[in-house]
C-alpha cells in the first residue's frame, strides 16, 4: 500500500472469479479486507494486535459494494481509499476501484471498536483514532 495517497493494485485472479471468468460479487469484500490489513499496516498497527487484545478489534457492521463493469481474470485493478467517515466507536472507509483509469466498482466498510468481552462498542483508541484522522484528512470526508 502506498502509504501517500493510500493505493495499491491487484491482478484479477482465476481464484477471484465466477465460472464466466468475471469477478465473485463477494471477492470485492476479501480484497478490501486485505487492503484493510496493508492500510493498518501503513499506520504501524495490525490485524494481528487487534486479535490478540492489544488494539480493541474492529468487526464490520456494514458493507456495501457498487459494481459498474465487469472485472475480469488478468485485469489489472487500482484501488484506492477515497474517504472516510470517523466516529465515537465506528469508522467506515470508502474504497474506489479502476481498471484502464476507468471507475469498476466502489464499496465501503463500516466497522466498529469493540471490548471483546463484553461485545460492547467502546471508544476508538486515540492513537487508532489519530490514523483514521490523517486518512480521512488525506482523502476525503464521507457522510
Amino acid at each position: 500500500m502506498n502509504p501517500v495517497d493510500f493505493s495499491d493494485h491487484l491482478v484479477i485472479r482465476l481464484s477471484h472469479t465466477d465460472a464466466a471468468g468475471v469477478l465473485f460479487y463477494p471477492k470485492i469484500f476479501e480484497i478490501e479486507q486485505e487492503l484493510f490489513e496493508k492500510w493498518l499496516e501503513a499506520g504501524g498497527f495490525s490485524l494481528r494486535s487487534m486479535l490478540d487484545g492489544s488494539l480493541a478489534p474492529t468487526p464490520i457492521v456494514h458493507c456495501e459494494g457498487n459494481y459498474k463493469m465487469p472485472a475480469r481474470v488478468g485485469d489489472r485493478l487500482s484501488a484506492k481509499i477515497s474517504g472516510v467517515h470517523v466516529g465515537r466507536s465506528s469508522y467506515t472507509l470508502a474504497w474506489t476501484f479502476s481498471i484502464d483509469g476507468k471507475m469498476a466498482m466502489r464499496a465501503q466498510v463500516k466497522r466498529v471498536a469493540m471490548n471483546a468481552a463484553t461485545g460492547g462498542s467502546i471508544d476508538l483508541p486515540d492513537a487508532f483514532r489519530k490514523w483514521i484522522v490523517e486518512t480521512q484528512n488525506r482523502t476525503a470526508q464521507i457522510s
